[in-house]
């Protein structure tokens, strides 16, 4: 009787410790997916910055394409708009009032 009652723990013990590891496991990649998350969303806001950074290289010294570490801008002028693209996609526009 008494190496069934020991086996019933040693069998408990190792469930509980299942239990926390599983529960380990779940915190650790929650925290993974959310540094990911940052990482990626940290790589955009550097994109963009960099697009608007070219953008405005662009217009001051008033070229219609530049290109730049990989980024490329087209700008459109008019006699009263200025309208800067990345990737097809307007960027900025400036209207002359």
């Amino acid at each position: 009787m008494v190496a069934i009652r020991k086996q019933k723990n040693k069998a408990y013990i190792l469930l509980e410790s299942l239990v926390a590891l599983a529960t380990l496991v779940t915190i650790c990649s929650l925290i993974l997916s959310a540094v990911d998350a940052g990482r990626r969303r940290q790589d955009w806001e550097l994109e963009q910055q960099e697009v608007l950074n070219l953008a405005q290289m662009a217009v001051q010294t008033e070229q219609d394409n530049l290109a730049l570490n990989g980024v490329t801008v087209q700008v459109q002028r008019t006699a009263d708009k200025i309208i800067v693209f990345h990737e097809g996609k307007e960027v900025l526009s400036v209207v002359k009032k």
